[in-house]
């Protein structure tokens, strides 16, 4: 009997690990730890999580959104670990892991992120537009990583920091600009236009996708996502990538 529990418990452990390996787990429980953080703000502070806006070109999905008299913060999390390589003009950045032990030493592995900041400038613009009868209201776009990452990264007009200093971040914002009762509207037109009918964060994710695969057959072709122009190969300080033909007018980079 003792014998079938173990193999049941290891079976469960498996199936756990397997669970939380997968890319949309990790986010889901990097997004619920960042929540948990967010809780803990004073009662000025009132967050949204996980709402899904309309665009004009579809919907966008926005993690987390506290709502408070300082400002909107829109906040993109990362459940990234290891070292991660990026400036805000790139369109990607890189994320670099250690991976096996060989004789020579520990081997490293690559991996490629769109850049969040990009993303989440997309997040803010539909907060805007959604709240554009309330006024010019201080909207603060934030990413946030897991404190497991390693931040390499330039970029002096965005704020990218670590999950433990979301909360100071957010609190160090303290020119009162939104009044009460524009919060209380502000709550209610958000929630008013989150999307929350069946099978549209299904659809939402698969747009995602198909979007991405054009975009990427589309950079196979040798041809700008951006504006249509020809990618030609160059280098800069970091290295080699793959750049547009009409830069300076499209400034559109991929790594090469």
């Amino acid at each position: 009997m003792s014998s079938i529990i173990f193999i049941g418990v290891v079976i469960l452990l498996l199936i756990i690990k397997i669970w939380m390996s997968s890319p949309e787990n990790i986010g889901k429980f990097g997004e619920m730890r960042v929540a948990r953080k967010l809780d803990w703000l004073s009662k000025e502070y009132i967050t949204l999580n996980d709402i899904l806006l309309p665009t004009y070109y579809g919907t966008t999905q926005i993690d987390h959104i506290v709502v408070s008299p300082y400002g909107i913060f829109v906040i993109e999390t990362k459940n990234y670990k290891g070292r991660i390589f990026g400036h805000e003009k790139s369109e990607e950045w890189k994320q670099s892991l250690l991976g096996k032990k060989t004789f020579w030493g520990w081997s490293s592995e690559q991996h490629k992120l769109r850049n969040p900041i990009r993303q989440n400038a997309a997040h803010a613009r539909a907060v805007k537009s959604i709240l554009k009868e309330i006024g010019d209201v201080n909207i603060i776009p934030i990413v946030a990583f897991s404190d497991s990452a390693e931040l390499n990264i330039t970029t002096p007009n965005h704020i990218v920091i670590n999950w433990c200093n979301l909360r100071s971040t957010i609190k160090s914002y303290s020119n009162q600009c939104i009044s009460q009762e524009d919060i209380q509207r502000i709550l209610s037109i958000i929630s008013s236009a989150n999307i929350t009918t069946e099978g549209s964060r299904e659809k939402h994710i698969r747009d995602i996708q198909n979007v991405q695969q054009s975009r990427e057959a589309t950079i196979a072709k040798g041809i700008c996502p951006k504006c249509g122009g020809i990618l030609v190969k160059r280098r800069g300080k970091f290295g080699t990538f793959i750049g547009c033909s009409n830069y300076p007018k499209c400034r559109f980079t991929h790594n090469y």
